[in-house]
This record gives structure tokens, sequence and C-alpha cells, in this order.
């Protein structure tokens, strides 16, 4: 592969996708410690996944949830390298820096509109067999706003630190 000083007119969409799968491995591993320790009531992938299957099997649930869940990854990750090609990245750590704080931008956006998404689509929240997400998710538990936020740092991160170390040299 070439390496590039900058990652202007360099876009690789196969990295950026690789980043944004291993972007959204880490958002799950901080939304999981959260949930494990009592941080937050929600879990992410069953409340992902019966937006799609209400009352399907633990496993359709969980690997809906997941397979959707990968796809935003991909998807994100894409959006993400874009992001960092706009803004004309020329090391390792600019990308890291500018993609953690776009991660947080999109934690903050992801805060004010899920909850709302959630009261307005999802049949269980809907139909009150699921907690009321509440402003900015705190229905799930005072911790999940922070939780949900540090998740989305953490897929910035990993994102765009992935993306520029595979393009940057």
């Amino acid at each position: 592969m070439l390496a590039f000083t900058t990652l202007a007119g360099h876009f690789t969409a196969g990295w950026a996708i690789a980043g944004g799968l291993a972007g959204g491995l880490a958002f799950l591993m901080v939304v999981y410690m959260g949930f494990a320790i009592g941080m937050t009531r929600m879990n992410f992938l069953e409340v992902l996944g019966t937006m799609f299957t209400p009352t399907g099997s633990k496993t359709a649930i969980y690997g809906i949830g997941l397979t959707v869940h990968l796809m935003m990854s991909a998807a994100f990750g894409i959006a993400h390298a874009g992001i960092l090609h706009a803004i004309g990245v020329t090391t390792v750590g600019q990308a890291a820096g500018w993609d953690l704080l776009i991660g947080a931008a999109h934690g903050a956006v992801i805060l004010a509109v899920l909850p709302m998404a959630l009261s307005l689509i999802h049949p269980l929240v809907r139909k009150h067999a699921m907690d009321s997400p509440g402003v900015a998710l705190t229905g799930f538990g005072s911790g999940t706003p922070m939780g949900s936020l540090m998740a989305h740092v953490a897929f910035g991160l990993v994102t765009g630190t992935i993306y520029a170390a595979a393009l940057l040299r």
C-alpha cells in the first residue's frame, strides 16, 4: 500500500470500513463495561435488535442488533474518514484527536435524538414493555448519558487512529 503524507485526496473505503468496524467493537466494549458494572440498564444490542424483532428469540434479537450495529459502524467509519479528509490531517495523532472530537459530537447528537426516536418508533417502548429512554437516555440509568458519550468517543478514537495509521506514515 502506498504511504501518503496527508489524507487529502487519498480516500480508501476499505480502511474506512475496517476502522469503523474496529471502532464499533470498541464502542460495544465501553457500553457493556458500563452495563456490567450497573452504570446503565440499557442493553444496547437488545434495544437495537428488538426494534426489528420485538418478540424474536434472544439469538435473533442479539444477532440482528449486532448486525445493524456493525453496519452502522461501517457507514460511520466512512463518514468519519470523509471528515478527516476534509480537515486534511497529516498525522495519526491529528486523526486520533480530531476523530475523538467527532465521536464526542456524534455522541452528543445521539443523546439529543435517540430518546425521541426510541419513544416514537421502538415497538416495546411504545407498548411500555421497555423502559422509556427519558431525556438523554437517563431512563436507562443516570450513568447512561456519560457511558454513551464515552462509547462514541472510543468509537471515534479507534476509527480515526486505525484509518490514519493505515494510510499515513
